[in-house]
Formats: structure tokens, C-alpha cells, sequence
């Protein structure tokens, strides 16, 4: 797994660290909130570790952003000395996974984030779809990359935009759309379809100069398909 971890101590941080990579993960260091926000927006984790008081912020900013963001759904572990069952309870509340109190036990910690980890699917290898460069939809993480930054998108839109690339180059008519996104039972029109349909055209930046053009066929349906140019 690729394994992001917000800590301000050296010691700390290189302690945490050599423990995951000798367990094979690819961990990666931050100092700061903003540090560690400003690299989310380039590469999604697949689990992140927080330490709570931090120089420039807390981990419970962080923990703020991320839940509030896309990136909604990454597995969030706190490492803190912050031992209270106040600050715990918080923490869980606002949306954490689990809860560490340093110093951390080794077999503990790295039990604990193969859980959470595990929970979320991300032990699993990533599914990636073929041959949507440049693009990058990768359906087991739920996210796709442009040029190999995170597209904000809603489930919805992702699930849309994940359907049409995986049938590239066929008509796809609103109906299946309608029952393979949202499901029969929901009272959604084509309406619906159509400014979802607008949305990731505009989101993914789906056009000429990025190779691919997702067309709209009168009274049909919608056709992703390679550009001619």
C-alpha cells in the first residue's frame, strides 16, 4: 500500500516508516498539513497516518479537509501522544478509522493499519481500465487521473465516467445508464444523465486535446470514442 504519514518528529517519522517498509509499503513523509494536502492534490494514498499537534496546524484539520473533500473515503489512522478519551472520541467522531497513543507498538501498528486498510479494499491490487491514457481510471481506488492528477469528481460522476470509458467506443443509450449508475429503483429522469454527462465532459476535461470525445447521439444515448486527431 501506499502509506502517507503526517509527523513533525524526525525520530518519529523514520521510526514509523522503516516499521511499514519492512512490511513491503510505500510510505511517504510529510511535515506539515500543507505539505501533506498540496501532495493528496498529485497522488491519492491509500491509507494516511496523522499525528495530532502539528507546528502550522492540526491532524484534525487534516482530517477535516480530507472528509470534506474527495479524497472522502482514504482510511484515516491517528499516532498521537494525545491520550484522552476526549481527544479520541473526537477524533473517531469526526471521522478517523482508528486510534494510536505513542508511542506506538510495532506488531500493533502495523496490524492496525493492514486492517483498516484491508477494510477498505486497498490491500487489493488497484483495478486500472486499459488503454484510457491519458487518463488514469483506476475502479478498485475510485478516482481517475488527468496527466496524473486526481479529477474531484462525485460518486456519481465517477461511476458515469468509469462506465463510459470501461465501454469506450459503443452507444450506450441513457436507459443503461440510468439502471448501471443509479439503479432502477430511483426516480431519476434522463435529465439527470444528461447534466452528469455535462459535468465530467467539463471535469475531465474530455476533448480534442486530450484524445477523446464523449458525443451525445439524438435520442439514443452517449458514445465515449477516441478523437481522430
Amino acid at each position: 500500500m501506499r502509506i502517507d504519514l503526517l509527523e513533525d518528529d524526525p525520530d518519529q517519522a523514520e521510526m514509523i516508516s522503516l516499521w511499514l517498509t519492512e512490511e513491503g509499503h510505500d510510505v511517504h513523509w510529510y511535515r506539515s498539513g500543507g505539505d501533506l494536502t498540496r501532495a493528496l492534490h498529485r497522488d491519492v494514498p491509500d491509507v494516511l497516518l496523522l499525528d495530532w499537534i502539528l507546528p502550522e496546524s492540526s491532524g484534525m484539520d487534516v482530517l477535516t479537509w480530507v472528509r470534506q473533500s474527495f479524497l472522502g473515503r482514504i482510511p484515516v489512522v491517528f499516532i498521537t501522544a494525545q491520550d484522552s478519551e476526549e481527544h479520541i472520541v473526537a477524533a473517531l467522531q469526526a471521522g478517523a478509522d482508528d486510534y494510536l497513543v505513542k508511542p506506538p507498538r510495532r506488531r500493533e501498528l502495523i496490524a492496525r493499519v493492514q486492517a483498516v486498510g484491508r477494510r477498505a479494499g486497498a490491500i487489493q491490487p488497484s483495478e486500472i481500465l486499459q488503454g484510457t491514457d491519458p487518463y488514469v481510471v483506476d475502479v478498485g481506488r475510485r478516482v481517475i487521473l488527468l496527466k496524473n492528477q486526481p479529477v474531484e469528481l462525485t460518486s456519481k460522476e465517477f461511476d458515469l465516467a468509469a462506465y463510459m470509458f470501461a465501454n469506450a467506443g459503443r452507444l450506450v443509450k441513457r436507459g443503461v445508464l440510468l439502471e448501471r449508475v443509479w439503479g432502477r429503483s430511483q426516480t431519476i429522469t434522463t435529465r439527470t444523465v444528461d447534466a452528469h454527462i455535462s459535468r465530467i465532459r467539463k471535469k475531465l476535461e474530455i476533448d480534442e486535446s486530450n484524445g477523446w470525445r464523449l458525443i451525445s447521439v439524438y435520442q439514443h444515448g452517449y458514445r465515449m470514442e477516441r478523437s481522430s486527431s
